[in-house]
């Protein structure tokens, strides 16, 4: 990643951020899987935390959505020297998409162990793949110089 905007603690908080995503969305999942016949107390307070799976997963996108912007407005200035230096907005942006990808495949990859050990269907976490291709794809509006 060497012309990438990315530098080393960018893809570690990106990284931990799309698998925190991805791991709560499985455990979500898992939870409305099991069955706690003989707990009631346990089965009504995990079904109380389970009725907000929807607005704690927009939530943890929403998050992410945060990283995104944040980390292109810290960058805006290395963008501009770039483009003084030579090289070009499609490059710079091409980079970023595709950084950014690599960087969300390899979350998803990494929270594939988990998916397979507690025997759920991924569907819902290619869902969520997708939703953060269609972010990444929107934030390129904000890779421009400063």
């Amino acid at each position: 990643m060497k012309y990438s905007l990315f530098r080393s603690i960018d893809v570690f908080e990106a990284i931990t951020i799309y698998l925190v995503c991805f791991t709560s969305n499985q455990i979500f999942i898992y939870v409305d899987t099991l069955k706690f016949k003989g707990s009631f107390i346990l089965e009504s307070f995990l079904e109380s935390i389970t009725e907000y799976q929807l607005i704690i997963n927009i939530l943890l996108t929403f998050i992410i959505i945060v990283f995104h912007y944040q980390f292109l407005d810290r960058r805006k200035k290395e963008v501009s020297c770039r483009i003084l230096v030579g090289d070009t907005m499609v490059n710079v942006i091409v980079r970023y998409i595709l950084n950014s990808l690599s960087i969300l495949m390899l979350s998803f990859l990494l929270s594939l162990p988990l998916n397979f050990y507690l025997g759920l269907n991924i569907t819902s976490n290619i869902y969520l793949v997708f939703i953060f291709i269609v972010y990444i794809l929107f934030s390129i509006v904000q890779v421009k110089k400063d």
